[in-house]
């Protein structure tokens, strides 16, 4: 489990090496993992891994495991003025609201549906397609056959959203995993995950 993070102000990678983070009790752990373009933080008990663009400047910041590295980014947001994103939040992804996010999302998937079903239907006429062995697309297209052959008129373009709709339900019945988490394992999630509100602003 990981969570990345990012500055909202542009950062000089190499600022947060020079010590001005050990007032804070915050310094570099160097691992066999270090490298000129992801170098670590520590606060002596959690890590917080910085990733580095070719010119120097943050990427991301990025925690593992059940790190709790809010001292890490708290003391970045003081040192170098600015505010701290996490992955769950729309501005690490450079909208400013949930609404815009919510509807980047949207699209994405949209045009992700409509890539697969090109490719369904392809799959579906014996042709060509890029549905891979081994993966999700595969067993619904299997779905989606088993579908057509008991009703040809599911090829038909005004019977996509049906044809969608039934191959979904099969695909979740039978193959899906659904895990329930008991109050021990909520409570665990709840103490190793550093909440958006918890992240430092400066």
């Amino acid at each position: 489990m990981s969570t990345s993070y990012a500055p909202i102000k542009k950062v000089r990678a190499y600022d947060l090496f020079d010590g001005r983070l050990e007032e804070a009790g915050v310094r570099e752990a160097v691992t066999d993992d270090t490298t000129p373009t992801s170098r670590c933080l520590t606060d002596g008990r959690n890590y917080l891994w910085v990733n580095i663009t070719e010119d120097g400047y943050i990427s991301n910041l990025r925690r593992y495991g059940g790190n709790a590295p809010s001292k890490i980014l708290s003391a970045l947001a003081q040192a170098f003025d600015t505010d701290i994103v996490s992955e769950y939040e729309p501005q690490y992804w450079g909208f400013q609201t949930e609404e815009e996010w919510d509807a980047w999302q949207l699209a994405l998937a949209k045009e992700g549906e409509e890539e697969f079903y090109t490719e369904l239907m392809r799959f579906l006429r014996g042709e060509p397609n890029d549905i891979r062995p081994g993966t999700i697309g595969l067993l619904k297209a299997e779905v989606a056959k088993s579908l057509v052959d008991k009703d040809q008129s599911l090829l038909l373009p005004e019977n996509k959203d049906r044809l969608l709709k039934e191959m979904d339900a099969i695909y979740d019945r039978d193959h899906a995993v659904r895990v329930t988490l008991n109050p021990d394992d909520i409570a665990l999630a709840d103490m190793i995950a550093t909440h958006e509100d918890d992240l430092p602003r400066a």
